[in-house]
């Protein structure tokens, strides 16, 4: 049985005796159906977060490392203009 906590929180607390039998009934009765379902995402949603997740983290470590060695560079006396996004080559396609 998955319940939302905030739901199972609610329920629990609207009780008028808070005891610990009290509580053990009101978890029976939403495990009974009185309960709202945990929206459970899948493996591929799962997935698709964590890829995004993670390009979202180089993208801001990119962006630190360069404003590190802009910084670096600016003690020196040394002004970095723009400077593009290194692209890389398309993989090469074999002909079977």
């Amino acid at each position: 049985m998955h319940v939302e906590t905030r739901h199972m929180q609610a329920v629990l607390k609207a009780q008028i005796n808070k005891t610990d039998r009290n509580d053990a009934r009101g978890i029976a009765q939403m495990g009974r159906g009185l309960y709202r379902p945990v929206r459970n995402e899948d493996d591929t949603q799962s997935e698709t977060a964590d890829a995004a997740d993670i390009a979202s983290c180089f993208d801001q470590k990119a962006i630190a490392i360069e404003n590190d060695l802009r910084g670096t560079l600016r003690s020196f006396g040394l002004k970095v203009g723009m400077v593009g996004k290194v692209k890389f080559e398309a993989p090469h396609q074999r002909a079977c």
